[in-house]
């Protein structure tokens, strides 16, 4: 996730957000390495070993293609009672076995149950309770199937198969399914009216390298994992139901007081939507992009809604000119911004942002009017691309998503130049804040940087003792970290690594290897600045 703070009026004033609405204090890390640190000196201070093949460098602005072959299918029949405060309903999943290993088993991921005593981030839970009821689980080829909580996480589900799937064969998974959606103003849960409903079925776990990924659950940023897959959702709702979702609305049927919703949504890692029916909604057509805008007429941010919808429009045009431009351009039809109750500053879905509506005054603003918003919300678009796009494990390695998101913000501010780019760049270039001259062992010395805190970006979030060091570090030091990439290899040229980055691994899940290997092969070896950064800031080696 982006932006995980608590925001107040206090804490713009005094200037919190001079760098990013979700940084935290620096952990400046990185000094360049002594000759009695073997670990990166000589050859191995390139940070790579073996002899990278070359990469062609896509065109600026190059479309990005929706994959050619398979992919999973979930066919979800849903009912959403604003009375209850649950959805729930039948589900047709579709998958095959992309591993060489035979599956006895299937992991699925089951994060609304967790919140039936996450008191940390529940307000209050209604009926008391948030267990996910699960029901009638088939295996198309066998049969009725039972399933297990695993005991040190509910959240993660073990389902025994009948029968293995072997490599490459194809099962149909039923189920039916009940989840209760917690008070709660974040990224699930329901506010002011407003019901984000994300993560809120049970979905396949990855599997990968020899076993099911399941990382625990954090609420600091982003920490879901899953496979591309196509959804076909019918949603049925109260009359008077406003929608934003992953994908496209593609018809709506209303009778008998009671509204029903068919969204298809290709190619996406996940589905969710906000409903209200309070919302307001606004559409321009911006660079071939359906952009929907969704506030709540009841409780809007302020009296006025005009301008803040406005600068919505601003932003996620530049911001889809800019990475489309860098990254290669927007590949979906559409893309929601919704206004809502929310913890944070914001959270990236598939095709769907949610903002926290505290950024929605002029005068929460460091550099100009509505300067958070701006940042907030180029950031959260950036997920489109690294997150929507290319996927991650980012309970592994956070970097990849949250390090090179932050990073898209000073990609848009440099699209727009002049001062508003210098505001905002100011603290992460390598005359500001040299990554490979910080000395760690002062640091360590002083207690800035402590001593169970690894000096390196990609590492697992539970590598981290806090969420304050989690935060400054993932965010703030690796935003540093990717434009001092880019200051090593040049803007044109960095902006060339990511698009064939994206290029490379659109639609499927890369690594930190996979990054360096499409960085090495687009630049080359011999540069000896982007060397000693890279091995400096980056444990992975190849």
């Amino acid at each position: 996730m982006s932006k995980r703070i608590v925001i107040s009026l206090a804490s713009v004033l005094i200037g919190c957000f001079m760098l990013s609405s979700c940084a935290g204090p620096f952990i400046r890390a990185g000094k360049e390495r002594t000759a009695k640190d073997p670990e990166t000196t000589s050859e191995s201070s390139k940070a790579v070993t073996s002899k990278i093949d070359k990469i062609d460098i896509p065109e600026e602005g190059c479309p990005v293609e929706f994959p050619d072959g398979e992919v999973y299918d979930y066919v979800m029949d849903l009912k959403f009672d604003p009375d209850e405060q649950t959805v729930g309903g039948h589900v047709t999943f579709t998958f095959f076995n992309d591993s060489e290993d035979p599956w006895n088993e299937l992991c699925m991921r089951d994060y609304p149950s967790l919140f039936d005593d996450m008191n940390v981030y529940v307000l209050k839970v209604k009926d008391g309770g948030g267990i996910t009821r699960i029901e009638n689980i088939t295996d198309s080829r066998t049969g009725g199937l039972e399933y297990e909580r695993d005991p040190d996480d509910k959240s993660v589900i073990w389902i025994k198969l009948g029968k293995p799937l072997e490599a490459g064969e194809h099962m149909t998974l039923t189920y039916d399914f009940l989840t209760l959606i917690p008070t709660n103003p974040d990224r699930f849960g329901a506010a002011g009216g407003i019901y984000n409903v994300t993560n809120f079925y049970p979905i396949l776990a990855e599997y990968v390298n020899g076993s099911w990924s399941h990382e625990r659950y954090f609420n600091t940023g982003e920490c879901f994992y899953s496979e591309l897959s196509d959804y076909h959702v019918t949603i049925e709702a109260p009359e008077g139901s406003v929608f934003a979702s992953t994908g496209e609305e593609i018809s709506s049927v209303t009778e008998g007081g009671r509204e029903t919703v068919k969204f298809e949504a290709p190619f996406v890692r996940d589905f969710v939507f906000s409903v209200s029916e309070f919302f307001e909604k606004k559409t321009e057509d911006i660079e071939g992009v359906k952009v929907n805008v969704f506030y709540s007429k009841d409780k809007p941010a302020q009296q006025d809604m005009t301008d803040v919808t406005d600068k919505c429009f601003d932003v996620a045009g530049t911001s889809l000119k800019a990475f489309g431009e860098a990254f290669g351009r927007y590949p979906y039809g559409e893309l929601d911004i919704v206004l809502s109750p929310l913890k944070a500053g914001g959270m990236e879905y598939p095709n769907l942002v949610i903002i926290t509506n505290e950024v929605c005054h002029e005068y929460i603003s460091v550099f100009e009017p509505y300067d958070q918003l701006e940042n907030c919300l180029c950031h959260e678009i950036g997920h489109q691309w690294f997150m929507g796009i290319v996927g991650s494990n980012s309970g592994a390695e956070p970097w990849l998503d949250e390090s090179v998101t932050s990073y898209t913000e000073l990609v848009y501010y440099e699209y727009l130049g002049g001062k508003v780019f210098d505001d905002h760049v100011a603290g992460y270039r390598r005359m500001d804040r040299d990554l490979t001259e910080v000395d760690r062992d002062k640091e360590r010395e002083e207690g800035i940087l402590e001593e169970n805190i690894s000096p390196y970006l990609d590492v697992p979030y539970s590598d981290f003792p806090t969420d304050l060091y989690y935060t400054a570090y993932i965010y703030d030091t690796g935003k540093a970290f990717c434009y001092q990439l880019e200051e090593a290899c040049g803007r044109e040229e960095f902006h060339g690594v990511l698009r064939a980055y994206v290029h490379r691994y659109a639609f499927k899940n890369a690594t930190t290897k996979d990054f360096l290997e499409v960085l090495y092969g687009c630049v080359g070896q011999d540069n000896g600045e982007l060397n000693r950064l890279v091995a400096t800031m980056l444990k992975t080696r190849i």
